[in-house]
């Protein structure tokens, strides 16, 4: 799919992170809805109570308003993809 302005009204950013092995993206509850996609290295989510073992290709949905933490279990860096939406009014 090719992203345009029918699919990006509803989106604020995308962003790329990074997380070096043994290390964590500090848990945190954000305004908006997001997605992220691992693209490379494996590790642990937490989304509110829910933890899970995430690896590339895997999309991880975080509600408005959830808490949420990314560890990077593994002993390579750990890329991710960040979709958020819109703050809603």
């Amino acid at each position: 799919m090719i992203l345009d302005t029918r699919h990006l009204e509803t989106l604020m950013f995308l962003a790329h992170a990074s997380v070096p092995p043994g290390q964590t993206l500090i848990g945190h509850v954000d305004p908006m809805e997001e997605i992220y996609i691992v693209q490379k290295g494996n590790g642990r989510i937490q989304v509110d109570e829910e933890r899970r073992e995430v690896k590339p290709g895997d999309a991880i949905h975080i509600p408005i308003g959830s808490f949420h933490e990314l560890i990077n279990t593994g002993k390579e860096e750990m890329t991710i993809l960040v979709v958020a939406g819109l703050i809603p009014d």
